[in-house]
C-alpha cells in the first residue's frame, strides 16, 4: 500500500515535543483511511494518488502531510485512549499518571481537529492559487469550494 506520508511522518508530525507515541501505534491503513476521509475530497482521487507516488514533494511536505497526520492522529487517538485485552476495554493507570477526563479528551480533539482544518483550507487555497502547476487536480472536485462547516454552520455554496 502505497501512501502518503509513513507511519514514522505521521507520529513525527502530529504529536508535539514531549508526547511519546511508537511509530507502530499508526498502521499503513490508518493512514490510508485519513487519506480517503480528509485528504482526498480535498484534492481529489488523481492529485491524492500523484502524492503518494512522490509527485510533488514540496506539495506533499508543506501542504498535504502536516494536514494528513492530524487526519491520523483525529481517527487513532480514540482508540489509543483505551486498551482492549482479555479483561475487555480497560484504561490504563498508573502510579505517576492517570487518564485525562472525558471532557480534556474531547477538548484535545477539538483541537486537533480545528489545526487539521486550517491546514486542509490551506492546502486547498494553495491548490486553487496553483492549480496549473497540478493537472491533476480539479478544483470543482474540492469540497471546500463547495461546502465547509464554519462556527458549526454547515455553509453551502
Amino acid at each position: 500500500m502505497k501512501n502518503i506520508i509513513t507511519p514514522v511522518e505521521a507520529v513525527a508530525l502530529a504529536f508535539g515535543a514531549g508526547e511519546y507515541m511508537p511509530p507502530e501505534a499508526v498502521s499503513e491503513a490508518d493512514i490510508a483511511a485519513a487519506a480517503h476521509r480528509y485528504i482526498e475530497p480535498v484534492t481529489g482521487a488523481a492529485l491524492a494518488s500523484a502524492l503518494a507516488a512522490g509527485e510533488y514533494p514540496a506539495l506533499r511536505d508543506d501542504y498535504a502531510a502536516p494536514a494528513l497526520a492530524l487526519g491520523v492522529r483525529l481517527l487513532v487517538q480514540p482508540s489509543l485512549d483505551i486498551r482492549t485485552g482479555c479483561a475487555g476495554s480497560v484504561v490504563q493507570r498508573s502510579a505517576t499518571a492517570e487518564p485525562a477526563s472525558s471532557e480534556a479528551r474531547a477538548s484535545a480533539l477539538r483541537s486537533v481537529r480545528c489545526r487539521m482544518r486550517e491546514l486542509l483550507r490551506r492546502l486547498g487555497r494553495h491548490l486553487d492559487e496553483r492549480a496549473a502547476d497540478y493537472p491533476e487536480y480539479d478544483s470543482d472536485a474540492n469540497i471546500l469550494n463547495r461546502c465547509t462547516t464554519d462556527g458549526g454552520f454547515v455553509q453551502i455554496f
